[in-house]
This record gives structure tokens, sequence and C-alpha cells, in this order.
């Protein structure tokens, strides 16, 4: 409010002297209105100090307050209070009233002070108002939220989430906790709900921080000590800058202890038929006595039974028991007389008075004082004994233990009794033969006087007539839409129930089978509701006949076996799918390709082709990171296989890096190199995987059905060939089967198998080549190159061999005889007077990776006392990039020895310049791919260019490869190259074809810097 700006009079008085400008300033701070009224209650002036109360200022000016005003419905006190000080002209004080207009109304709380002249004499009133109708509007919402609260069934409370006390509760939430609602709001939230006051600060936290609604269940206690269980949903709300948890619940009391007591009867039924499957079963007294015992415990109800019998000497002996081992090696001494403490029990009892004995506290019952410490260490709660008859004479007792106090209602007594009358019918028909059919017939009257459970349990008692029509469905049914299912199944057929279709047989079987009148199990259907809910059913059943022996129809149980169906067909797909990636596994994609190979012998328009797919260097990746981060690639290439792919197309995992596809309809080689090719392209899309990013590429063998095999066995083996071809093709390319292919593959297979001889026969040597310096034409050092002379096949190309030796592992003793010999080679020159030259010696991927290759390097300079610093490691880019920290670690080692590093083949693998400052290398070799065309293409000068500026400002040295024209030369030596390799010095020979070259060539004898 700022009188300055809205300040409205209305009429001047000459009754009374006008207040000072100072306590008029006062009042417009204080009030909304001010006025003088007249002896007659008129108003003759008024003040308005608020653009709000403008419009009740001319309401009020010239009329009188008590004609305009009526009591607010709230105050009618203040109204009745009002009239009573005018009628006596007394002042009143914050009086509240509601001034009628014609569009709104104004409530206002009103002060008057009566003013009287010298001779006092009545003038009339001084009043002031402050506007209250915003104040009315929010009063008035809260009502009616409080009456809404109160008409509510469910509870509802408001919590203040900074002070954790409660800002109002409503009538519900006070009747059912039995007190008022003021000592409910007294109680606060902890108290009422059982939380600490850190238990209420983290749940209203995080439903403040997290939105939404929370729903939990609590066991609270009520006036009087009474317990329940509160079913209770809270949200939090900001109202005014300050946070408000809202709760409603409900008291669920009723509803969890039907749950429980319905579960209670579910293992009552479970254990009787149970029993009655053992009665039926059993072959002999002693049979029966274990096999009831057996089928009685169950840790859910019972924690131990055991059947005694009595016998001469006047104790009870144990002839079965299920349960607790201890009481097996330290039994219960009973007796059978009464004058005996041990006689008083629950056994001696029901024998004695041949009825049940039921004790529901059973380690505060007397008659258990003299076994009471062993109850104690078993923790068992309530025992019975049931005495067991034969021929109406009582001959044993069974006894059984819960570790649940009450355990016995009368529901379960009843259960238990039917249970002993079960079995002493059992006795008796062991004890007289013409007696067995009878006590069948009781034992399944008294199952089907307890079908009236089956509601309790998954399973369904059902029953047909004479024509197999339902007649009667019982079981506990969920749902609507099932329940609707029943009702129409009633006077049906089987086979003519809606949504019902057989699993385990066909419906003519079905019928077949029901019209043998004999029994049947495990007939296995699926049910699928008007939902959309599909459910699995086994039933069982067996033929009623009447008193005559006629057939009279079926009665059966129906099984849910909805879970089983699942775990089998989710054990069928592990069986059938990798488990890593999902995808078919070899066993299901065989059986799929016979599927596919039936199809294309009988449609010619059906032909496919089969694609084998193998990650390249996966192994190199999966030694480097660990299992974890490769079975994460191969997931990640799983999921990427399929984008270029079509629907029709069928993706499967063979194993380890290895993924095979079936590719329908496909017409020609053509179009199934395009697929091969678009799986090719999606390879180059890096894979981020914990920081590190990978660039898978794999190799591709395609063979085609109907052109290169009509058999499974030949189109996996002929796509396998095309695989390998593209391996050797040099990796991340794919080959289409022929008949040459075939062929490559068996030379390779050749190859592989005479190359582990290839050593020992001393059919490996080593070539040299030499380096040379830029600066003053002099040999610095030389490069160890490996050589195969076959003898049937001559020399072989090491680009057909090495990879087989990197394949099969021998790459590893091959490398290490390289090096060696090599090394020797080099101190034999010396001590034929040639000078010091550096030995430059590859290591491959695997070599580089064996976790001896340090041990290896220094024996080998120990044994051949070749100067460490003179020989010099050559690795790729691709090596180092895989684990940068664990090569740098490495190579680090071997540096310590001071022995060289240089990076081959620089420029085509995945490292940059930037990166070269991080690896402890000595040379930079360029690759000859960037020297080929170094005459006429700008951009391999331009990359040179960099390489060589670059490896000079990192101190390293930089090597040429493959320097073979005059252009090259000129260009390396114009751009301060360091030392070049290549045919147009010297080309690869052998030792001694190496020192001619060197004695006849004439160079500066000056060796290696």
């Amino acid at each position: 409010m700022q009188p300055t700006d809205f300040l409205t009079r209305l009429g001047e008085s000459d009754l009374r002297k006008t207040p000072p400008a100072s306590l008029q300033q006062v009042v417009a701070l204080c009030a909304d209105l001010s006025w003088q009224e007249d002896e007659h209650g008129v108003c003759i002036s008024i003040s308005s100090y608020s653009d709000q109360t403008t419009a009740a200022a001319q309401l009020l000016y010239q009329q009188k307050l008590a004609d305009l005003a009526a009591a607010d419905s709230s105050a009618d006190a203040d109204w009745q209070r009002y009239q009573a000080c005018i009628s006596d002209r007394q002042a009143f004080r914050q009086l509240k009233c509601r001034v009628s207009g014609s569009t709104q109304n104004y409530y206002l709380q009103v002060s008057g002070v009566p003013q009287f002249d010298e001779q006092q004499n009545f003038l009339g009133y001084e009043c002031v108002a402050i506007d209250m109708s915003h104040e009315h509007k929010s009063e008035a919402s809260l009502l009616r939220f409080r009456a809404a609260m109160d008409m509510s069934m469910d509870m509802i409370y408001l919590v203040d989430r900074e002070t954790l006390n409660f800002l109002d509760v409503n009538d519900t939430a006070a009747r059912a906790y039995g007190f008022t609602r003021e000592e409910l709001l007294a109680m606060g939230p902890s108290e009422a709900l059982g939380f600490t006051a850190e238990e209420l600060i983290e749940r209203y936290d995080r439903l403040i921080n997290q939105g939404g609604s929370s729903r939990i269940e609590r066991r609270v206690t009520l006036k009087d000590n009474k317990p329940a269980i509160i079913e209770v949903y809270s949200r939090a709300t900001c109202l005014n800058g300050r946070w408000i948890i809202i709760g409603v619940s409900r008291d669920i009391s009723d509803r969890k202890n039907a749950e429980t007591r319905t579960l209670h009867l579910q293992h009552i039924f479970s254990t009787l038929s149970r029993i009655n499957e053992a009665v039926i079963r059993a072959d002999s007294v002693n049979a029966l006595y274990k096999n009831v015992c057996k089928a009685a415990v169950n840790e859910a109800l019972f924690a131990m039974t055991m059947i005694v019998t009595p016998d001469t000497s006047g104790d009870f002996r144990g002839v079965a028991m299920m349960g607790d081992e201890s009481f097996e090696t330290g039994p219960l001494q009973i007796s059978t007389q009464s004058s005996s403490p041990l006689g008083r029990g629950l056994a001696g009892s029901a024998l004695r008075d041949g009825t049940a004995m039921i004790s529901n506290d059973y380690m505060n019952d007397e008659r258990a004082l003299p076994w009471r410490e062993q109850l104690k260490a078993q923790n068992l709660a309530s025992a019975a004994a049931f005495p067991l008859y034969q021929r109406k004479q009582v001959v044993a007792v069974m006894l059984f233990y819960s570790r649940v106090k009450d355990a016995f209602d009368s529901e379960t007594q009843a259960v238990m009794q039917s249970m002993a009358d079960n079995i002493s019918f059992a006795l008796d028909n062991f004890a007289n033969a013409e007696e067995q059919a009878l006590a069948a017939a009781l034992i399944r009257e008294s199952e089907a006087r307890f079908r009236s459970l089956t509601n309790l349990t998954s399973d369904f008692y059902w029953e047909q007539d004479a024509n197999l029509c339902f007649t009667k469905y019982e079981g506990r049914v969920l749902g609507n839409s099932n329940k609707k299912a029943v009702a129409t199944l009633l006077g049906k057929h089987l086979w003519e129930v809606p949504g019902a279709r057989p699993d385990s047989h066909n419906w003519r079987q079905i019928r077949r089978l029901m019209k043998k009148e004999q029994p049947f199990k495990d007939l296995e259907l699926t049910f699928t509701n008007d939902t959309g809910t599909r459910y699995h059913f086994s039933l069982a059943g067996e033929p009623i006949v009447d008193s005559n022996g006629v057939f009279a129809g079926y009665r059966g149980i129906s099984r849910d076996i909805t879970e089983k169906k699942r775990i089998a067909n989710h054990i069928e797909h592990l069986a059938t799918h990798d488990t890593l990636t999902g995808l078919p596994n070899r066993v299901m994609f065989s059986e799929l390709l016979r599927q596919a190979i039936r199809t294309a012998s009988r449609y010619k328009d059906q032909r496919f082709a089969v694609m084998f797919i193998d990650l390249d260097r996966f192994k190199t990746i999966n030694d480097t990171y660990g299992h974890h981060a490769g079975d994460t690639l191969l997931t990640e290439v799983a999921q990427r296989l399929r984008k270029p792919l079509r629907d029709s197309d069928i993706v499967a995992r063979l194993g380890g890096d290895e993924f095979v596809v079936l590719l329908h309809r496909v017409a020609d080689k053509q179009q199934a190199g395009q697929i091969a090719q678009n799986i090719l392209t999606m390879f180059k899309q890096p894979i981020a995987l914990d920081e590190h990013e990978f660039v898978v590429s794999g190799s591709i063998g395609i063979s085609l059905f109907g052109t290169d095999a009509d058999d499974e066995e030949s189109l996996m083996k002929h796509a396998d060939t095309a695989m390998y071809a593209a391996k050797d093709d040099g990796r991340n390319s794919y080959r289409v089967f022929s008949a040459d292919l075939h062929q490559h593959t068996q030379e390779r297979a050749g190859l592989s198998l005479q190359l582990r001889h290839a050593l020992e026969r001393g059919e490996l040597t080593l070539h040299y080549q030499a380096k040379m310096t830029l600066s003053s034409n002099q040999v610095v050092g030389v490069e160890a190159l490996l050589r195969w002379n076959h003898p049937e096949l001559g020399e072989i190309s090491p680009v057909q061999f090495i990879p087989i030796a990197e394949d099969n592992g021998l790459i590893i003793p091959i490398g290490e005889w390289v090096m060696e010999t090599a090394c020797q080679q080099l101190v034999a020159w010396q001590a034929r007077g040639l000078p010091a030259l550096t030995l430059a010696v590859n290591l491959s991927t695997r070599q580089f990776n064996h976790p001896d290759l340090h041990q290896h390097i220094k024996d080998v300079i120990a044994r051949t006392g070749f100067a460490a610093n003179m020989l010099e490691l050559e690795i790729t880019e691709s090596l180092v990039v895989q684990n940068p920290e664990r090569a740098i670690e490495l190579m680090r080692t071997i540096k310590d020895m001071g022995v060289r590093f240089a990076i081959d083949d620089f420029g085509t693998g995945y490292s940059s310049l930037g990166q070269l400052r991080h690896y402890p290398i000595d040379t930079l070799k360029i690759d000859r791919a960037f020297i080929r065309d170094l005459g006429q293409s700008k951009e391999d000068q331009a990359i040179s260019k960099a390489i060589i500026s670059m490896g000079k400002t990192l101190g390293l040295t930089v090597v040429a490869e493959g320097v073979e024209t005059a252009r090259q030369l000129a260009f390396l030596r114009e751009h301060k190259c360091d030392q070049i390799q290549g045919f147009y010095y010297h080309r690869p020979c052998s030792s001694d074809d190496f020192i001619a070259w060197y004695l006849q060539a004439g160079l500066p004898s000056g060796g290696a810097a």
C-alpha cells in the first residue's frame, strides 16, 4: 500500500478538527480506509489509501455502514458486537463485516471511536478499516479444503518439511487412530507413522528432489497399542516457498491379514495333497509313516513331524521323523504313563484320550516342561498330536511342530484331523486287504471335500459330464477377463473353448484320448484371454464312475505352468542363442541354414548366400585391454551388424570373433558383394569403449547356394575358405568363393604345415638392406629381412608366409631366431673389418605382446656380444596405440638396456605426429606409400615434408623407405631427410653378397654415429 499514490478523498467535514498531517500519514500507513460519520451514522467524508479500496469508499460515501454491511459468515459475533457498540456510542475495534456492492463484496476489518463536542453532545464516529478481502478468500479456500479432507474416506495429513510437524489431519485419520484431531496433531508424523526424524527427512527430501509420488506399507500403533498396517501415498508440494508433504493413507490390516490367511491355507492344502498322495502310494506301514512325515514337513507350516508308537515298556518309540536332525541324535524321551511327567505331554495325552492335543503356545505350556530346553533350542512355538487308529485302537501318535505361535487354528485342526483320518484308514487298509478299496474311496472323498480350497492355490479343480462337457471349474481366477472365460467354459467341450489351443497334442488326439475313458496327465494347453494375455496349463484327469461302474465323466486338476513354460523357453533360448550378444548360436544357425536349403531346393527364387565374418586382430584387443573390453566390443559389433542388413537376413555368432550371416533371396555374387561392402563401410565407424576408441575391420567370405554348394557343410566350408582368402589379401576386405580359392586354401594349409619344419631344416635365411645417410653418403646400418627358400617351391614371399606365422604362433620362435642370427652376423662383420653398423629388426604384434620379450632381448645381447645401442627394434603405429600405457612401459624397460626403437610405416596407422612425443622412440620411418609418387604428387610431398619437419623438431632420426629414383632422392636431400633405404642404392641381399657389395662400392667407412 502506497498512500501517496492511491489517496482518494470524498467529502469534507466541518464537525471536527482536522487531524494533524503526521497523524494522517500514520493512518494512511496503518489502514486502507478512514472516514467520519455524523450522529446518524452517515459517512460524510472518506479517504481511501489503496487502489483496491477506492470502489468501497465510493460505496460507503453518504451511506450508513449499518445499511450496507452485514456479518461475515465466519464472524457473526463481531457484527452483533458492532451493533451493540454503536447503540451505546462506544468504541469498537477490529470488527469483521461484509460490504456488498453491485458487482463484488468487500470484506473489511473496522475500528471506530465515538466523537463528542465540549458539551458532550454526540457528533458521530471516526472510523478506520483494513481490507481483508484477500485473507477472506484464502480462509474460504482453506475451509473448503478442510471440508474436502474431512469428507474423504482416506486418512489425509499435511506435514511441514521444515518442522516435521503435522499442519493438519482430517477427521478420518483421527477416527482411524482413535485420537482426537488435536491429540493426533500433537503426536506428529514421527510418532504416528513410526519413523525416526532422520528417516522422515530422508524420505521427504527424496520426494522433493525426485518429484512424483511414493507408496509404502507401514506397521503402526493405534490407540491402546492396537497394531495396524497402513498403506501410505505421499507427494511433496511447494506453497508460497514452503514445502508441504501431502499424505494419503488407508488401513489395510484386514487385507494383509486375509493374504496371510490365504497363504496359510495354501500351505495346508498343499500339505494335505502331499500326505494324501503318500497314503495312496505307500505299500507298507513303515513306508506310510516315513512318507507322510516327509510330505508334511514344510518350512512355511511345520518345521518337524514325527510318528511315535507305544512299546511294551511304557515308552514311545520313534518310527519316523522328518525335519530337525538334532532330534535324531538326541531323541525326545516320551512316556505313555500319566504317572510320569514324561507321559503328561501332548503325545501321552493323545494316546490315552484318543483325541487330538493342541498347544498354540507350546513354549509356555506346562505339558512341554520336560522338553522345554530342547524346544527352546529349536525355537518350536506350536505343537499338535493326533492319534492314529487301526481297527479303532490308537496304535501311533503323529506329532507336528511349528515355529509359529497359534499355527493350529480351527481350520488347520480340521485339515490335520482329516489327514490323521486318512492315515488311520490306510492303517486299517493294511490290516485288512478287503478294506483297501474303501480306503482309497475315502481318501478321494476327503480330497473332494477340500477342493473348495483350490481357490487358494495356483491349481484349478474341474469336472466333466459323460459327454465330456465342463460342469465345474473351481480355483483362484484373477481378472475380469479370466472370470468371463471361466463362465463361458461351462457346458462346452475343451476343444470348443475360445482362445484355447493344444501344445502337447492336437484336438483330434485329445478327443480320442478322452473317449477312451482312461486317466491322463500332462496334457498341456495354451489359453489366450480377450485382452491378449497368454497362459499355459497342464491338465490331469481321471474318470468318474457311478455306483454301477458306468462312466460318468472326468474329474481333474489343471495347473498354471506359465512360469514353468517361461523358464523352459528361456533355457531353450540359452541353448540356441549366444549368451553374450543374444544372436543365434551355431546350433540355431545350423537349423536355420538347413531350413533355408530345403526351401531353396524347392523354389528357385529363394536362393541365398552364406557370409563368414571374422574380426581382424581382435585377439590383440582382447589380450591388451582384457576380456571385458573384448566382450563389450563384440556386443557392439553384433548390434551394428544388423544395420546394413535386411530384415530377412539372419546374423549369428559362431564363437570368439566369428560371425555368420544368412542372406536370403540373393540372386548373384554382385548382390552379395554389395552387402559385404556395406558391412565393411559400417566397420569404419570408430567404437568408443572406456575412454578408448577402436576402429575394427573385418574379413568376409561368401558362398552362394546353388552356385558354390548345395549342402550345409560345403556352404560353411566354402565361406570359411573365402574369408581366409580375404585375410590373406590384407584383411578389411571380402572375397567370394571360387575353385581357385579352394586351391589357394589348400596351398595355404600346406604352407602352414611346412613352415613348422622350415626353421629346423635351415630353409629360412636373412637378407640385409643398407641404410644410407644423405649428409655423407655413408652406410650407417642395415635392416634384417626374412626369406624362405623352399626346396620345391623356391623362394616364397614374406607376404605369403609371415601372416601364416602370425596366425599359428610360429612368429615367436622365428622372430627369436631372426634377432639372434642377425646380431651374430653383424658381430662377425665387425670381426672381418666392417665398421660397426646399426641393426634394424622388425617386431610383430604377437612378439611385442609376448611376456618374455624383454628377457629374450637381454639374453640375445649377452650371448652374441652385440652392442645394445646398435640394435633398433622396428614396430608399427597400430601396435603402439592399441595399449599406449603398456607399450610405453615396455619400451622404456627395453630402452634402459640401450636398445633403440623405430616406428615403421609411419603415416598409415592411427597415431598422429603430436602423439609421438609420448613414445620413447628414436627413429621415424616414412612409409614407402608416400615415397612412391613423391616426384609428382603434391599431397605426398606435403605429407613427407611435414613428417621430416616434425621428426626433426622432436629430435628423431627420419628414414625414408622405398627410395628408387633420383627425383625421390633429390626431394629428400633438399628437405634434410636423415637417412634413406631402397633399391636406388641397395637391394636386399645375403650376408656374403652384402660384404662384397660394401667392399666393391668403396663407401666411406664411418659406420654408425
